[in-house]
């Protein structure tokens, strides 16, 4: 493996230190399950895209400065989209940004997503081979009303379970 630890690896380093810093005092919000449901299905559906969209015929970005996989990325993957979208699941039940509300709030996240995904380009910690910035635009909102659904479902399906008797 042809690797280098330069700055795209502190990059790395130091934004998924930042995303798990704003992570650790609300991780007590949602119960365990629901972080736990959420965190598989970042895990599966960005890596799954992600793949998709590294590996051949496609090859439209790379994550740091190699073509192959580094362990450096392997950070976004298990860290940083998870905590972000903990983070955003947060804001929209902790502050009940229901109906129009959520609209606003996903188009706020989008163009911070956005913002991010520039600065990580402009930090060599994702180059493009052939993506372009503005493609990313419909899959933020997408994915935002894609894990509210499920936070939804998944909050719904726990308010039905019957209470463990402890007797």
């Amino acid at each position: 493996m042809n690797f280098t630890f330069d700055w795209n690896e502190w990059y790395f380093i130091l934004t998924t230190a930042a995303i798990i810093a704003l992570y650790l005092p609300i991780r007590k919000y949602f119960p365990s399950v629901i972080v736990i449901i959420i965190w598989v299905f970042n895990i599966g559906f960005v890596s799954t895209i992600d793949y998709f969209l590294l590996a051949t015929p496609f090859k439209q970005y790379i994550y740091g400065d190699n073509p192959t996989y580094e362990a450096s990325g392997a950070l976004f993957h298990l860290f940083m989209y998870p905590c972000a979208s903990i983070l955003f699941l947060y804001g929209y039940d902790k502050f009940q940004l229901y109906g129009k509300k959520t609209v606003v709030y996903i188009l706020g996240w989008t163009g911070f997503s956005l913002l991010f995904e520039w600065i990580t380009v402009k930090n060599h910690a994702l180059t493009y081979t052939g993506w372009k910035l503005y493609y990313s635009i419909p899959f933020y909102p997408i994915t935002a009303v894609l894990l509210i659904l499920l936070f939804r479902f998944t909050k719904k399906k726990l308010l039905v379970l019957p209470l463990q008797n402890d007797n």
